[in-house]
């Protein structure tokens, strides 16, 4: 016990109060007060105690007393402190709002400091269990709107496998909490053209994932928009600026692209979106050209466009960076190579719809034993790509 750890108020119009104190300040109860049944509200309203100790006074209802304590302040136990053995039983004490008693009489006054020590540990144990409660339920509601918003955030993810005018789009999410701050869409354009991204948004769970909604939007409205930009990199740029009026504390990466499946083509732009974008062929495969600058960071960004000429087969795929958690290599240099590998190993192995499930099952993602950061595995590939 600590001399003043403990703040204790004996109410009481009685001689033995006096002794009370004395005897709780030999077992380390230094910290008591005293005062009478009028005085007594308004003391505990002023500074509220750890533990009462309520004794009869002539004149004055004890039972009242407890029950108007215990209903305002319910918490705080009572010990009621009987000082002649022949008072009536204590029941109805407890009934009213005490949380013990105790007989202050001959021998018996050596249990004083015990039983006022016990019903401490009891509203510590009890406080503990109400605020551990608490934080499960808490918790527990955290959960549920968590998963609701995973379900959101499922709804808004274009169906997968899809093949929209000869191009296989097949993506697999894994975040590392509930929701997931890695985002994929894919759409055909007015022109007849096709357009997909990947954006990792900074950190990870549900304030990532709430930016992934606005993407989604974007990408509503940049439908209807499409027609006044002229490039990839211009579309990146609006969309940095749309994400600046937000003044968002997270920033987005992004590889944005666009198939021309008549002229055989891909065109490009990276919004510092990293691992590269790879390129798989019939004669192996390639990362793409990395670079760019954050979306939602910088007010005047610049991207580059690229051009690449696609072969009749072919196949791109696509990471979030927490893949690379996951990965055994040391060096980052490492990991990039291990990707390109387990990549060339897929890339002819069966159809396209089926391309993730394999990179997936490589990759250790199902087997790892914990997630650090969300992982995407996106991949766009030709219908026509022999098996």
């Amino acid at each position: 016990m600590s001399d003043d750890k403990y703040q204790l108020l004996i109410i009481s119009g009685s001689a033995e109060a006096e002794e009370m104190k004395l005897r709780l300040a030999e077992s380390d109860f230094n910290a008591v007060n005293i005062v009478n049944y009028l005085d007594a509200l308004p003391v505990i309203r002023t500074a509220l105690p750890d533990l009462i100790l309520l004794t009869k006074q002539p004149g004055q209802s004890s039972l009242s007393l407890i029950n108007k304590i215990h209903r305002q302040f319910p918490l705080v136990p009572i010990v009621m402190v009987a000082t002649n053995i022949a008072e009536e039983a204590m029941s109805e004490h407890l009934e009213a709002g005490a949380s013990d008693y105790v007989y202050y009489v001959g021998a018996e006054r050596e249990l004083l400091a015990y039983v006022v020590l016990q019903n401490l540990e009891s509203r510590s144990n009890a406080t503990a269990a109400a605020a551990s409660e608490e934080s499960i339920a808490m918790f527990r509601q955290l959960e549920r709107d968590q998963q609701s918003g995973f379900r959101v955030q499922q709804a808004m993810l274009p169906e997968s496998p899809t093949s929209i005018r000869g191009i296989t789009f097949n993506h697999q999410l894994y975040p590392s909490l509930i929701m997931s701050g890695d985002f994929i869409d894919y759409f055909e354009l007015f022109d007849g053209r096709v357009a997909f991204y990947i954006a990792d948004v900074s950190g990870h769970g549900a304030s990532s994932a709430f930016i992934t909604v606005l993407l989604k939007s974007l990408s509503r409205r940049l439908l209807d928009e499409f027609r006044r930009f002229l490039s990839t990199a211009e579309i990146l740029v609006w969309i940095n600026a749309e994400l600046m009026q937000w003044k968002l504390e997270q920033h987005v990466t992004m590889f944005f692209g666009i198939i021309d499946q008549e002229n055989s083509s891909l065109e490009y732009s990276n919004a510092a979106h990293f691992p590269g974008t790879i390129l798989c062929f019939e004669q192996g495969a390639n990362f793409l050209e990395i670079g760019g600058q954050p979306l939602g960071l910088y007010a005047e960004p610049l991207y580059k466009v690229h051009h690449v000429d696609l072969p009749e087969d072919y196949s791109i795929v696509m990471f979030s960076d927490g893949v690379f958690e996951i990965l055994p290599q040391e060096t980052l240099e490492a990991k990039e190579e291990h990707l390109l590998s387990v990549v060339k190993c897929q890339q002819l192995e069966g159809d396209p719809s089926g391309l993730v499930d394999g990179l997936v099952d490589d990759l250790g993602v199902l087997s790892a034993s914990a997630i650090p950061d969300d992982i995407a595995v996106f991949t766009v590939a030709s219908t026509g790509r022999r098996g």
